[in-house]
C-alpha cells in the first residue's frame, strides 16, 4: 500500500508540472500547497478503482485519478461551451470562440474588412491577418498548425471493449483477493465527483465532512481564505438538512472568517443564515435575535442601511415576543422616524409606529398615549392611517375596560388589513389586561 500511495504522489507531482503551476483538478479543488494531501482522499486502501472517462463519448479507462486528470488536462479541458468542440489550449478556444461567436468579432469585421483580426494558432505568435485563409497558411507554413481541432479528430480512442475487458479483468482479480471494485464515473457535468456524488446520493453528512476536510487544508495556508470560507458554507448547507449544530459551527467559522478577512456584508449574510436556523430547523428565540443583532451591527458598519433595518425589525419582534418592550420600542421608533424622512419609505412609517404602540400598549397605557402625540409631530400623515384610528380606539376600550368592544374592533380592522400573527399575539396580551375575562379570542 505505501508503494501504490508513493506511485500515486509521484504521478500527481508529475501531474502539477505539465500543468504549468498546478492548474489541475487537485491544485483548483485544495490549493497548490496542499495538493499532496489531496491525494490521501483518492488513494483507496481496500478497493481497486476503474475511472472512465465519459466525456462526450470518449470511454477512455484509467487506473488512478492523476493519469485521468492528466488525459482529461489534454483532451476536454478547452472545450466551447456553445458548440462543443475541443480544442487542445486556451489560446485555440478563445481564437474560435471569437470568430464564431461573437456578435462584436463580426461586428468590426463587417464595418472594416481590412482590420487584422484573425489571429495566429501558435500562442506565441502576435501576428493577425485580414482574413482566415491568410492565417491558416501562416500557422501551417510557419508553426505547422493546420487546424487546431485535427488534432483532436486525430487522436485514436480505444474501443468501449477496452474498458469493459480491463473491468472483468479487475473483478476477476478480486474475486481471488475477496475484494469489490469501485467504479468511478466522471461526466462532462462532473468536476468534483467526490462532492458532488455524494451530495446526489443524499449522504449529507459524509459530503459535509468531506467540505469541512477541504475547509480546513485551505484553511492552512494564508493565502486561501476565502475558499476556506466557501467550503465551510458549502459544508453547512449540508449539515443543515441532517445536523443544524454542525450548520451552525460551520456558518460560525464561515463568518469570522470573512470578518477577519474585512467582508462583513458577506459576514452579515451568514449571521442571517443561522438566525434563519435558529427560527426554524433549531428552534431558539433568543440565539435568532442575538444573531440578526449581530447582522445588523455589520450592515451598519458597511451603510447598508435597508439591510440593517429589515435584520433590526426581527431584533424588535423577538424582543416583543420575550417581553422587552422597551428595546422593541425603541428600535421601532429609530425605523419609523427614519422611514418618516425618507422620499420614498415614508409611507411605510406607519406600520412601525403602530408595532411600536402595541408594545407600549402591553406595557403602560399613559406611555403609549405620550407616544402617539409625539408620532403625530414626527409623522403628520400617520393621523390619517386606520392603525391610528385603531389604536386610539383601543385606548379607549382600555380605559373602559370593554372587551367586547375591543375584540369587534380588531374584527373589524383585521378584515381589511389582515393581522399576522405577532401582531394577533400581541393584541391578545393587551386584552389580556382590558378586563377580568380570560378571552383570547380575537378572530
Amino acid at each position: 500500500m505505501a508503494e501504490n500511495e508513493a506511485k500515486a504522489r509521484k504521478k500527481l507531482e508529475d501531474a502539477e508540472k505539465k500543468a504549468k503551476g498546478g492548474t489541475g483538478f487537485f491544485s483548483g479543488l485544495f490549493g497548490n500547497a496542499k495538493a499532496e494531501e489531496a491525494a490521501d482522499l483518492f488513494v483507496q486502501e481496500d478497493s481497486e478503482t476503474v475511472l472512465v472517462c465519459e466525456e462526450n463519448g470518449c470511454g477512455m479507462g484509467f487506473d488512478d485519478v492523476v493519469t485521468f486528470e492528466d488525459h482529461y488536462e489534454r483532451f476536454h479541458r478547452h472545450q466551447c461551451a456553445i458548440c462543443g468542440q475541443q480544442f487542445p489550449n486556451i489560446h485555440c478556444l478563445e481564437i474560435h470562440a471569437d470568430e464564431n461567436h461573437c456578435s462584436i468579432f463580426k461586428t468590426k469585421r463587417d464595418r472594416n474588412p481590412s482590420l487584422a483580426l484573425f489571429r495566429c494558432y501558435e500562442a506565441s505568435c502576435s501576428q493577425a491577418h485580414t482574413n482566415p485563409e491568410e492565417r491558416n497558411f501562416h500557422s501551417e507554413e510557419v508553426h505547422g498548425i493546420r487546424d487546431p481541432t485535427l488534432f483532436m479528430k486525430r487522436r485514436k480512442l480505444p474501443r468501449k471493449e477496452f474498458v469493459v475487458a480491463r473491468m472483468n479483468e479487475l473483478s476477476t482479480a478480486c474475486i481471488t483477493h475477496s475484494r469489490t471494485p469501485r467504479v468511478v464515473i466522471f461526466g462532462s457535468e462532473q468536476k468534483e465527483p467526490t462532492f458532488e456524488t455524494r451530495r446526489r446520493k443524499n449522504d449529507e453528512q459524509e459530503a459535509g465532512d468531506a467540505f469541512v476536510r477541504s475547509a480546513e487544508i485551505h484553511a492552512a495556508a494564508t493565502d486561501q481564505k476565502h475558499d476556506a470560507a466557501s467550503n465551510y458554507a458549502e459544508a453547512a448547507n449540508c449539515y443543515r438538512k441532517v445536523n443544524p449544530q454542525q450548520a451552525i459551527d460551520c456558518l460560525m467559522k464561515t463568518a469570522e472568517t470573512y470578518t477577519d478577512m474585512g467582508r462583513f456584508n458577506m459576514a452579515a449574510k451568514y449571521h442571517c443564515t443561522m438566525a434563519e436556523i435558529f427560527e426554524s430547523e433549531a428552534p431558539d428565540m433568543a440565539q435568532a435575535m442575538a444573531h440578526y443583532q449581530e447582522a445588523a451591527d455589520f450592515y451598519k458598519g458597511e451603510e447598508s442601511r435597508s439591510s440593517a433595518t429589515k435584520c433590526m425589525i426581527k431584533v424588535a419582534q423577538y424582543a416583543a415576543q420575550l417581553e422587552d418592550y422597551k428595546r422593541a420600542i425603541k428600535i421601532f421608533e429609530e425605523v419609523a422616524t427614519w422611514e418618516a424622512d425618507h422620499p420614498t419609505l415614508k409611507y411605510a412609517a406607519k406600520n412601525h409606529f403602530f408595532q411600536a404602540l402595541l408594545c407600549h400598549l402591553c406595557s403602560d397605557l399613559l406611555d403609549t398615549q405620550n407616544a402617539l402625540k409625539r408620532y403625530e409631530e414626527i409623522s403628520p400623515s400617520f393621523v390619517d392611517s386606520r392603525e391610528y384610528k385603531l389604536i386610539n380606539e383601543l385606548i379607549s376600550c382600555l380605559e373602559d375596560k370593554n372587551q367586547v368592544k375591543f375584540t369587534e374592533v380588531v374584527k373589524a380592522f383585521d378584515k381589511i388589513s389582515r393581522l399576522d400573527q405577532w401582531h394577533t399575539s400581541l393584541l391578545v396580551k393587551i386584552k389580556r389586561s382590558c378586563g377580568d375575562e380570560d378571552d383570547d379570542d380575537l378572530k
